[in-house]
């Protein structure tokens, strides 16, 4: 009886997870992402994020989450406002704070749904408001310059051509961007399947005439060159030594922009996500819908595509006078002679 009683609280443990073990919930969770299709990098973020809130719940002495309040949320908010990014040296930036607090939201609400938890602590936690608006907005010549400075006549260049005009030309992701298989991008029909964006969603979006172009020479003169497994399936591919002919990695994209970005001499620290801004902005500049924009970015929210894109006062008063009945100027009749 006594062993059977045992087997049973554990056939019981495994079905509800202990509430007291901090980093088995976390594996939990990080399954339910899987599970789900989120996107790589909402992993990486619950990863480096809970394991620093579950620092601070034992440094407040709790040792169960059900214990966990309102209070203890409050000053892990406080702790993260005072606390100091290790490699710049300067407060975390609040953007920064707000991806931390997101997390233990979106965990605290796992927990509740599968019914670790009775109630979510963290339901009314507030998050941080964006300080600024988003990284650096290329101009158009800038971005010209920096997608003319690969070479056309290397097996390296052609791939790093083809790489920044699908960046800018589409407004896609890094992580959407590494991710692309050969059989995602349809030339004829002037297409690319992006797969597992942010949000679970698939998304087809349009190519650009000119990456178009460098797509084609480089899928025609330059995989053929650097792959090595002719059953691989990724669409850029690393050159690096030990890992050639495999999945080009998130953090070569970013070393492709900054080489280029300093060969182009263009004054600033350009990360991939400034093509994708620089993208949106220039396309709205150019008189595009919002709603078009939305769609080509994969945003849920329309006020996600008005906030990563800087149009500026000007151009939004064109577009009213453009759109709007009350701000259209009647035509005036021509006088009889």
């Amino acid at each position: 009886m006594r062993t059977r009683a045992v087997a049973d609280r554990r056939s019981a443990d495994r079905r509800s997870p202990d509430p007291r073990r901090f980093e088995s919930l976390l594996g939990a969770f990080i399954e339910d992402l899987r599970v789900k299709r989120y996107a790589p990098s909402s992993e990486k973020r619950a990863i480096n994020a809970l394991p620093r809130f579950f620092i601070h719940l034992r440094d407040e002495g709790v040792r169960d989450l059900r214990a966990v309040g309102e209070a203890h949320l409050a000053s892990y908010a406080r702790k993260l406002r005072a606390a100091i990014a290790r490699y710049s040296g300067a407060p975390l930036r609040p953007m920064t704070r707000r991806g931390y607090l997101h997390v233990v939201r979106r965990f605290f609400a796992f927990l509740t749904r599968t019914g670790v938890l009775l109630r979510n602590p963290a339901a009314d936690l507030v998050l941080p408001k964006p300080d600024h608006l988003p990284r650096t907005v290329l101009t158009p010549r800038q971005a010209e310059r920096l997608i003319h400075s690969p070479s056309r006549w290397s097996w390296l260049g052609q791939r790093e051509w083809a790489i920044l005009e699908l960046l800018y030309g589409t407004g896609i992701r890094r992580g959407e961007c590494v991710r692309l298989d050969v059989s995602d991008v349809d030339l004829q029909q002037g297409t690319v399947l992006v797969r597992d964006a942010k949000g679970k969603r698939d998304r087809l979006i349009p190519i650009p005439a000119r990456a178009a172009i460098a797509l084609d020479v480089y899928l025609r003169e330059s995989r053929p060159e650097i792959v090595k497994d002719p059953r691989e399936r990724a669409l850029f591919l690393s050159y690096t030594t030990g890992s050639r002919g495999r999945r080009l990695a998130a953090g070569s994209i970013n070393v492709i922009v900054t080489k280029h970005t300093r060969a182009a001499k263009i004054p600033h620290h350009v990360h991939p996500h400034a093509l994708r801004h620089s993208c949106a902005t220039h396309l709205l500049q150019g008189g595009a819908d919002l709603k078009h924009a939305q769609e080509l970015l994969g945003h849920r929210r329309i006020t996600s595509t008005a906030t990563y894109t800087r149009v500026s006062v000007k151009d939004l008063l064109k577009v009213f006078e453009r759109s709007h009945p009350r701000e259209r100027r009647p035509r005036r009749r021509a006088r009889a002679r």
